[in-house]
């Protein structure tokens, strides 16, 4: 919008005349030369109006000002050739009245940040004083004024050591000309206790941060003041009352060192009684699951064998009647096969509890470790499925330094596994070694495998693998197994992939073992 009121004012009624003036000049006095680059003079005086619509008015103005005598002079010159002539004045027209624009704008940012400093500078609740590369006190602000009791411009001139300490003055100008060699914003005096001096003499803790500038005038610096007294106050009275509580805590120390002895001694006793109770009531909670699936497993395997010996027991009768010997050997078997069952799941519930009571402790002895491994096979061979073999090959010496019992447990329960998982008509293969004191077997069959979810679970008590549900056991062999070859300081680990088979790899340093 353009302003009324500025249309009549003294710098723009003169430029408006101005701009008529050339005109009647343009049309009437210079009828045959071309003074149309004198509209660039009220265009550029655009400078001395306050509002930037003016100018763009003046700019339009002068424009149409230009064009207008080209069709008032038409009947001396074409027009073609009169409006090409005033073709570089248009232009220049315009290109004056943005560039008067771009002035103006200019100016006004400027004044903008002008306004903007000033009212930081004269409104911060921080005080700020300007110093010159002399030392000398350029300006301060109003806070500063009231901080050190200093009245307007009173400052002024001076320099700036007035506001230090007379004790510090000397020190106080080595270090500025140190910092005007290379001024950097920093914080001043970090790590010491700075002090400012005010007009009455009186002393007070500040902190100065510093924030050197350069101008057409020289260089400058600004330092930021800001009164320390309350919380140097705060600090002197915490420190105080740290002091106090200290000389306090020191004398409860000594009267009660006696007693905090006695408490420690007794926390330490209920410490140790609270671990034997976590410890007890652990163990009686791990007690209590393995009784709960413990029943829910002896249940259902007990019941499976004892079943198949009743419906035997009562077909062999019948058989027995009908004189027919082949059933009755048929079914002589099942009964067999389900007592070993029975007797292997009442051997593993033994084993079991004799751990668990830590009553199961390893007896080395030298024994034949091939002899022990086909004994083992001779025991197994009655469950073995039809068309199963063995294959049994060693290396090294045959005798070695272990527990019998234990180790004739583990290579049981590996090779009944590999039995029981493996098809028919599939090899059973026990590979061991004595090699420099260290004992290596391994039992491998061809059976179903592991599903890799279940590896990480298999020596868990009471865990079977979940493509084993179908195939009766009491999920505690390897358990065993796993806890008898770590009392004989061995290892043990697995290869298996589902559908291809098994191998188990059993190894010990059997000190006393043969090279």
């Amino acid at each position: 919008m353009f302003s009324p009121q500025s249309l009549f004012s003294r710098p723009v009624l003169f430029i408006w005349l101005l701009s008529v003036g050339i005109f009647l000049l343009d049309v009437l006095v210079a009828q045959q030369g071309n003074v149309s680059l004198l509209y660039l003079l009220p265009v550029v005086l655009g400078l001395l109006l306050k509002e930037k619509n003016d100018v763009v008015l003046l700019g339009l103005v002068a424009t149409v000002l230009c064009i207008v005598p080209v069709f008032l002079k038409s009947n001396e010159l074409p027009v073609q050739t009169l409006f090409f002539d005033r073709i570089i004045s248009v232009l220049g027209i315009c290109a004056a009245a943005y560039l008067v624009l771009r002035i103006k704008y200019l100016k006004d940012d400027e004044s903008t940040r002008s306004e903007q400093f000033r009212a930081l500078f004269e409104h911060a609740s921080i005080g700020i004083v300007v110093v010159n590369s002399r030392g000398e006190i350029v300006r301060v602000n109003p806070f500063v004024e009231q901080l050190f009791g200093y009245t307007s411009h009173e400052l002024d001139g001076e320099p700036v050591e007035l506001l230090i300490p007379k004790r510090l003055r000397a020190a106080h100008r080595n270090h500025r000309e140190e910092y005007k060699s290379e001024p950097t914003p920093r914080t001043m005096g970090t790590g010491l206790n700075l002090s400012a001096v005010r007009k009455d003499g009186s002393e007070f803790p500040v902190e100065v941060s510093l924030s050197p500038f350069k101008t057409t005038s020289g260089s400058y610096v600004m330092a930021f003041l800001l009164d320390n007294s309350i919380r140097k106050d705060n600090e002197n009275r915490i420190l105080r009352q740290n002091q106090r509580l200290e000389q306090l805590a020191a004398a409860l120390q000594n009267l009660n060192e006696g007693l905090e002895e006695k408490v420690r001694e007794r926390t330490k006793e209920l410490e140790q009684a609270k671990n034997d109770l976590a410890a007890a009531l652990d163990k009686e909670r791990e007690l209590g699951e393995l009784k709960s699936r413990f029943v829910s497993m002896a249940s259902h395997e007990f019941r499976t064998p004892l079943s198949t010996v009743l419906s035997s027991a009562s077909l062999i009768q019948t058989y027995n009647q009908k004189n027919d010997p082949e059933n009755i050997q048929k079914h002589a078997g099942k009964i067999k096969t389900a007592v070993n069952n029975l007797n292997t799941i009442l051997t593993e519930f033994l084993s079991l509890g004799k751990l668990e009571e830590g009553k199961t402790q390893p007896n080395r002895q030298e024994i034949d470790l091939p002899a022990l491994i086909a004994e083992v096979a001779d025991e197994l061979r009655g469950v073995f499925k039809p068309g199963q073999t063995i294959e049994q090959r060693h290396n090294g010496h045959p005798y070695v330094l272990l527990d019998p019992g234990l180790l004739k447990h583990v290579l049981i329960n590996l090779v009944s596994n590999a039995v029981k998982y493996a098809p028919e008509n599939s090899p059973i293969t026990v590979l061991s070694e004595v090699n420099n004191g260290r004992v290596r077997i391994a039992v491998q069959d061809r059976g179903m495998g592991i599903p890799e979810s279940d590896k990480k679970h298999l020596f868990s008590r009471f865990f079977r693998a979940s493509n084993a549900s179908n195939i009766q056991g009491t999920g505690l062999g390897l358990y065993i197994v796993h806890r008898y070859v770590e009392l004989m300081n061995g290892d043990i680990d697995f290869e298996s992939e589902e559908g291809k088979g098994t191998t188990f790899h059993v190894s010990f340093n059997a000190a006393g073992a043969h090279a």
